[in-house]
Order: structure tokens, then sequence, then C-alpha cells
């Protein structure tokens, strides 16, 4: 595959993979396993709190019975209307007059009632219940037994389960709010280890198509050492394959040349050494076709040495120098008819590209103004500190699209001979020079032809 070349497309029917991000894939995962510790853990605690607010409770219940066997006298009255029994019944709690909440019994060992709140039943709530908490009915009871009297301080199971609720839920909003803001800061965190990649990936985009140096390991992770280790293996491998394939080029262009430019000078030999007007006829018919296939074979070693890669290659190039290198190889820049002329900008005119395929390029404008402007047009060749032209004032190509004339083997209405690979070779060699062929036809008038080279200014 060629260095500037498209991607192989998908085999039909088959459907394009689907592409996956690894910092969102860690993203959810990471918040799947804070999830489920967020649920262990709310769990445990609630599981905590419930355990620790019961002992609170129970330990309170227990607290109340003692101190009402501490404060009653040690002689109560037989009577349940006696008014003391009152005045101690007003430290009883209720929600409201069908639902108390906490009730108290002060029992005699035969568990008969001596002492009881209003709202407590008449018989004993927990009769044989030992000494400490135990679950009667519908009450948590707390027993105390002390100089031979039994008092038993009650909770509601409803109000105690509405209380653990409550306990439950006031630790579990707190909980619910840390959650976004853990996901929040998980995610932070995350894109903020990812930016780590950022220089790799800054410093691969900023290259040039040309550029298979090594990446720098010193920046990046450990983690992706292997995998960029790899990567700079293959450029490496990228780059022998470029370089051998310009070797190559450059053979099979020497020694195709070399036998036809014998060919070509034993046919004028016998052109001219022969007294026969046919065989000379024929010869010179010879020298011809010996010239297009040179022609030909030239323009194909072309291809083959830019799809290789060799407009890749970056030096800095003075366009004035380029352009007066070029224009110098074709007679019509020295005879006295100026058909080919050559105009520079005082400015200076410096890119970055390989100067073997930019005279490729420009030579093969060139040429193809001179051979479809006709004999009597005249080409100027500019050079501007941002591009090198070639305009003439031919035919030009009307009601043509030039942008078709860029691929292979297409050619406009002419009658001049042609392969139709030169601007698709200037095409190519632009594309990897990061330059920009602009065709233009007609200049002025209807008539004329201009291609220029636009080199885009550094970023």
């Amino acid at each position: 595959m060629t260095p500037d070349a498209p991607p192989p497309a998908t085999q039909a029917g088959t459907a394009p993979a689907a592409r996956h991000s690894l910092e969102s894939r860690l993203h959810v995962r990471l918040l799947l396993v804070l999830g489920m510790l967020w649920l262990v853990a709310a769990a445990v605690a609630i599981f905590e709190v419930r355990k620790e607010t019961n002992e609170v409770l129970d330990l309170a219940l227990a607290e109340n019975a003692e101190r009402l066997l501490t404060l009653l006298p040690l002689h109560l009255p037989e009577d349940p209307l006696d008014a003391d029994r009152a005045r101690i019944d007003s430290i009883g709690l209720r929600r409201d007059s069908s639902a108390p909440i906490v009730v108290y019994q002060v029992l005699a060992l035969d568990n008969r009632v001596l002492l009881r709140s209003s709202h407590a039943p008449t018989t004993a709530l927990a009769p044989g219940a030992r000494e400490g908490m135990s679950l009667h009915g519908d009450w948590r009871v707390a027993t105390v037994t002390h100089q031979g009297r039994r008092a038993q301080f009650a909770e509601a199971v409803w109000h105690r389960k509405s209380t653990l609720e409550q306990a439950s839920v006031t630790l579990l909003i707190p909980l619910l709010l840390l959650l976004p803001l853990a996901a929040m800061v998980l995610h932070q965190v995350v894109r903020k280890t990812f930016r780590q990649l950022q220089p790799v990936q800054e410093e691969l985009a900023r290259r040039s198509a040309h550029d298979l140096q090594p990446v720098s390991l010193q920046e990046t992770p450990i983690e992706l050492h292997p995998l960029m280790e790899t990567v700079n293996g293959l450029m490496a491998r990228v780059q022998a394959l470029l370089a051998a394939e310009r070797s190559f080029s450059a053979k099979m262009a020497h020694e195709l040349r070399t036998p036809l430019a014998a060919a070509r000078a034993q046919a004028q030999r016998l052109a001219q050494e022969t007294e026969d007007e046919r065989a000379r006829e024929r010869s010179q018919t010879l020298v011809r076709q010996l010239d297009r296939l040179t022609h030909l074979a030239t323009r194909l070693l072309q291809i083959a040495r830019v799809d290789s890669g060799v407009a890749l290659q970056r030096q800095s190039i003075d366009l004035r120098q380029l352009a007066q290198m070029v224009v110098d190889e074709f007679p019509q820049s020295r005879d006295n008819t100026h058909q080919l002329r050559l105009i520079t900008d005082t400015s200076p005119a410096r890119v970055m590209g390989d100067i073997d395929a930019l005279g490729i390029a420009v030579r093969n404008l060139i040429d193809n103004a001179l051979k479809h402007a006709g004999g009597e047009a005249s080409v100027v060749v500019r050079v501007l500190p941002d591009e090198i032209s070639v305009t003439d004032d031919g035919p030009g190509a009307p009601g043509v699209d030039l942008a078709a004339l860029t691929r292979p083997f297409e050619r406009g209405s002419t009658l001049a001979r042609g392969s139709g690979l030169g601007l698709s070779l200037v095409q190519t060699i632009a594309r990897q020079s990061g330059a920009e062929l602009l065709l233009t036809s007609p200049v002025s008038d209807g008539r004329g032809w201009r291609a220029c080279l636009w080199f885009k200014p550094p970023a």
C-alpha cells in the first residue's frame, strides 16, 4: 500500500466493527464497583446504627425502671386511685390517647400491680419476665427487681421500629448524596488520568506523513511502553521498506534507460547510414517510437518513485533555485523564441519538501504546458513565496472538468500525444508534500491554462 493510499474497503455484507472507548469502559466498571461497595457499606452502616440505637433505647428503658424503683417509697398504698400514683403517672409518654409510646408498672413478686401509668394495662405486662430486656406482644419491656418489687418500663414496638427507620433514613440520605458526588469525582479522576496519554497523541498528530522516527517513551506511562515499542518497530519496518522501494526504483530507472538509449542510438545510426529512403523513414519512425517508449518508461518510473513515498522526505528548498534548475533543462528557455520564461519574486520562497519529487512535479507541469499549448504559445513559470505556477496562453481546456484531469490516464480534448499520467503524478506529489494543486482554465479571454502548486503555510 502506498503512503497516501486510501484504507481498504470492508467486505460486502460485513458490518463495521463497533468502536469503544477504554475511558468509558473503565468509568462504567469503576462506577459499578463503587455502587456495589456503596450498597455493602450502606447495609453495614444501617445494621450498626440500628444495633446501637436499640442498645441505647434499651439502656434508657432499664435506667428509667431503676430510677422509678429508687424514687418510690418503701410502702405503697393499696388503693390504685391514690393521688401519689397520679403524680407519678405524669411522666408517662404517649403520642395520643389511643396509642401510648412508653408505659410502666410496679409489681409485687406475685405479679400484683402496685403502681402503673395511666395507659398501662391493669394486669402485668410481662409476668414472669427475667431481669433485662424482653419482647412481649406489642411491647419491648425492661424488667428491674429491687427490694421485693419489680419495675417494668415498656416501649411500643411500633415506636421502636419507627425510630429505627428514621435513624436509617437519616443515615442513608447523606450516603445517597455522596454517591453522585463520588461518581463526579471518579469521572474527573479517570479523565485526568487519561490526559496523561495526550502528549503521545499530540506528538503523533503533529507529525507529518513522512516522519517515521521512533516515538519517545519518556512521557509515556509504563503500561503503554509495550504498545509504543511495537509502534516504533512497525514504523522502522515501514521506513526500511520505503528505502528499499526507492532504491529499487532508482536501479530500475538506470537499467531500463540504458538499453532504450542504446536502441535509439542504433536506430539513428541506421537512419544516417542507409541510402534506402524507405529504410531511413522506418528508422526515423523507430526513433520516434523509442522516444515515446523512453518518455513513458520515465513517467512510469517517476510514478513508482512517488508511490514509494519519495515526496514524504523533508528538507528546506528554495523554489527559485528549483524552478531555475528545471527550466534550464528545456531548450525552449535558451533559444531566441523565448517560448519558456521564468519570473521570480525578490521575496524568499523556501518550503519544506523533497527536491527530487518537486523537480518531477514542476518538470511535468512545464512539459504539459509546452506540449498542449502549441508551438506559438508562450509558457511562463512564476515563483512566489508560497507557490510556483506554470501558465501558458494556449487554447487551454474550456468546458473540461479540471478535477478529472488529475486522475490517471485521463486526457482532455487535445491532439497532442501523452499518457494521461502527468497531472496525476503532480497531484500525488503535491499531496505528499503538503501542497495543493490548483488548476485554472481559461485564464483570460477564453484562453490559457494555469497550474499552481500552492504550499500551505506551516501551522
